[in-house]
């Protein structure tokens, strides 16, 4: 079956649910071992364009859980839909094409023999002309600062120069669906800052890109849309930054930080000096030093 055809087979299985959902998780179980499950009935759908940053401490689920998104794991129970269409054994691999999945550690990633045959890896599986192929490559490698490493080989790369890599080889592709999983934890402040604002302007370029960011940088979740919380393979928590970071002893109890702008805020509030009506600490930044 040629890949028009099986695309087309694949909008004909579209279940009918809201043409903006990108991804739609119902009542999902994942086992690695039949006695403790690693994800349990975890449910939520995320729109199309959507910023999502995942949350929970360490062996809460969440790698699990873009590993399931991506296809790479297949759920034990429940339902995982991309664009409205059921993920099946049959049609993972299809379906996987419209997700970008950056690891945490970019060594368990690499292809190729240098930094430009790693980045073009994806776009041969996507059978891009090769004519086309050396300026996405370059464009690609000099938005994320790789433009003079081309030829090098990853092996002498710095942690933060591979995870660089491996997320212009996501971009590539131009996938629907970018999942960050702890993709600056070999940077230092200021290449997380730089990968920050790498994806701040894919997606100011590609509007409908939905983007998950797992990571255990509590305030990077304040750029997000919606902040899901994991505790022990359950979610707990979905909603706004603001609305999450409000319930600080649940998130101290689990074992997580609590940004120090909300408690900041906090404290001053406490302290009642007028600042009862400030709802986050964006608003808070702009009172104590404002733009102008």
């Amino acid at each position: 079956m040629k890949k028009k055809d099986k695309e087309t087979n694949l909008l004909q299985h579209r279940k009918d649910i809201p043409e903006d959902s990108a991804i739609r998780l119902s009542h999902v179980f994942f086992r690695y071992d039949k006695e403790h499950p690693c994800l349990k009935d975890v449910s939520f759908d995320i729109k199309k364009g959507e910023f999502v940053s995942v949350i929970g401490h360490n062996g809460s689920g969440k790698s699990t859980l873009a590993k399931i998104i991506d296809g790479i794991l297949a759920q034990d129970e429940g339902e995982i839909c991309l664009f409205g269409v059921p993920m099946t054994d049959d049609n993972a691999v299809l379906l996987r094409k419209d997700v970008g999945l950056v690891f945490q550690n970019p060594d368990s990633q690499f292809i190729g023999a240098t930094v430009k045959d790693d980045i073009a890896f994806g776009l041969e599986n996507e059978c891009v002309p090769s004519e086309r192929m050396d300026a996405i490559i370059l464009d690609c490698a000099k938005k994320v600062g790789m433009e003079r490493e081309l030829e090098s080989e990853p092996s002498n790369l710095s942690g933060g120069q591979k995870q660089r890599v491996a997320i212009a080889g996501a971009i590539a592709r131009h996938p629907k669906i970018l999942i960050l999983d702890e993709a600056g934890a070999m940077l230092d402040p200021k290449g997380k800052r730089e990968i920050r604002t790498i994806i701040q302007e894919r997606r100011r370029e590609e509007r409908d890109l939905t983007l998950i960011t797992i990571t255990h940088e509590i305030d990077e979740a304040y750029d997000a849309d919606r902040v899901l919380v994991l505790d022990d393979g359950k979610l707990i928590l979905d909603d706004t930054p603001e609305n999450v970071f409000r319930q600080d002893e649940l998130l101290r109890r689990i074992g997580l930080d609590v940004p120090f702008g909300h408690q900041l805020l906090s404290q001053l509030k406490k302290k009642g000096l007028g600042l009862e009506s400030v709802r986050d600490e964006k608003e808070l930044q702009e009172i104590l030093w404002p733009s102008n």
